[in-house]
């Protein structure tokens, strides 16, 4: 799991998507990457039970996983992490 958040996109997108649901074009474009990076980033993600996957009609949105039911399934996993009121990207 830490391995998965080891590289600096990857942190920045579980910052983005702990505060927000978000598409990969709206991550693209928040963080100038291509989308095929931002695909991969997001797989190993996912893959690590860090992010969760779902589809809303044709969109697939992004968030942070939710673990014993609370929003911040990031903060359960790592409670020493600390969220920023506002996340410079």
């Amino acid at each position: 799991m830490l391995r998965a958040a080891g590289d600096a996109t990857r942190l920045r997108l579980l910052l983005l998507l702990v505060k927000a649901e978000l598409t990969v074009s709206e991550l693209t474009e928040i963080l100038g990457q291509s989308q095929p990076r931002v695909s991969r980033h997001l797989k190993l993600l996912c893959e690590a039970g860090l992010l969760e996957r779902f589809k809303e009609g044709a969109w697939v949105f992004y968030r942070a996983a939710d673990q014993g039911g609370s929003r911040g399934g990031l903060r359960v996993r790592c409670p020493g992490l600390r969220i920023p009121r506002t996340i410079r990207c």
